[in-house]
C-alpha cells in the first residue's frame, strides 16, 4: 500500500467510511463504502432566537426538525434527534409572555423535539432584582460531550448557536475524533466559530423560509 492509499484510507475512516482493496497482480481496485454519520442537533434557544430575529419576523415559527434535516443533508449526515435548550420566564413578570412561551415549548415537544429548560436566576444589582439565564450553556456543553463521547449516541453534534463560549467543549469532542458543526445566521455569529477550526454553515433567509412550520 503506497502513500496515496494510506492517505485515502485515513481520510475515509475519519468520516466513518470503509475502504476495500482487492485485485489481481498489478491490477488494484478500490471500493469506498461511505456510511452516513449520525447527528444530534443541539439548539441554544436564547442565542438562536435573538440572532434569527434579524432575518425573520417570527422565529418561533421555525420547524427545528426541518432545519436539522436541511443542515444534515448538506453535510451528508443522518439526523437522529433535535434537542432544544432555553430558560423559562417567571410568570410574575407577565402571564401572557409566560403562557406564550409554554405553548411554544409544548409545540416543540409535540413535534418530537426534546426540550430542556432552566428557571431564570434572580440576582441583585444596584438594589434591583434582575433575572438572568444561568446554566443553560453548561447543560448544552455537558450533553454534547455525554451524547457524543460518553454514550456514543452520535458521531456529530450540530450546534445551532453563534456563541463562542462552546469552543472548550467543542475542542474536547474534536480531540476524541468526533465532530461539532455550528450553524447560525450571520448576525451574532462569532468569528471565533468561523475561523477554520470547525466546519460551519451560515444560514440565509432562504434556508429559514424553507423551514417555517405550516
Amino acid at each position: 500500500m503506497g502513500i496515496r492509499e494510506v492517505a485515502l484510507l485515513a481520510e475515509v475512516r475519519k468520516f466513518g467510511g470503509l475502504v476495500v482493496w482487492f485485485g489481481l497482480g498489478k491490477l488494484r481496485v478500490v471500493m469506498v463504502i461511505v456510511k452516513k454519520r449520525s447527528a444530534i442537533v443541539f439548539v441554544d434557544g436564547n442565542n438562536w432566537y435573538h440572532n434569527v430575529k434579524s432575518l425573520v419576523k417570527k422565529p418561533r415559527g421555525l420547524d427545528f426538525e426541518k432545519l436539522g434535516r436541511l443542515i444534515c443533508e448538506r453535510f451528508g449526515f443522518k439526523l437522529l434527534e433535535v434537542r432544544y435548550y432555553n430558560s423559562v420566564p417567571d410568570i410574575d413578570l407577565g402571564e401572557e409572555n409566560y403562557y406564550k412561551h409554554m405553548v411554544f415549548l409544548a409545540g416543540l415537544k409535540k413535534k418530537g423535539v426534546v426540550v430542556n429548560t432552566r428557571k431564570l436566576k434572580v440576582v441583585m444589582s444596584g438594589g434591583r432584582k434582575l433575572r438572568i439565564e444561568k446554566g443553560v450553556d453548561v447543560m448544552i456543553a455537558s450533553d454534547m460531550i455525554d451524547f457524543c463521547l460518553v454514550d456514543s449516541k452520535c458521531d456529530v453534534c450540530v450546534l445551532l448557536s453563534g456563541d463562542a463560549d462552546f469552543l472548550p467543549a467543542m475542542d474536547v469532542i474534536k480531540r476524541q475524533g468526533k465532530e461539532v458543526i455550528t450553524a447560525s445566521v450571520g448576525a451574532g455569529y462569532s468569528r471565533d466559530l468561523r475561523k477554520g477550526d470547525f466546519r460551519y454553515v451560515v444560514l440565509k433567509k432562504g434556508d429559514l423560509d424553507r423551514c417555517m412550520g405550516l
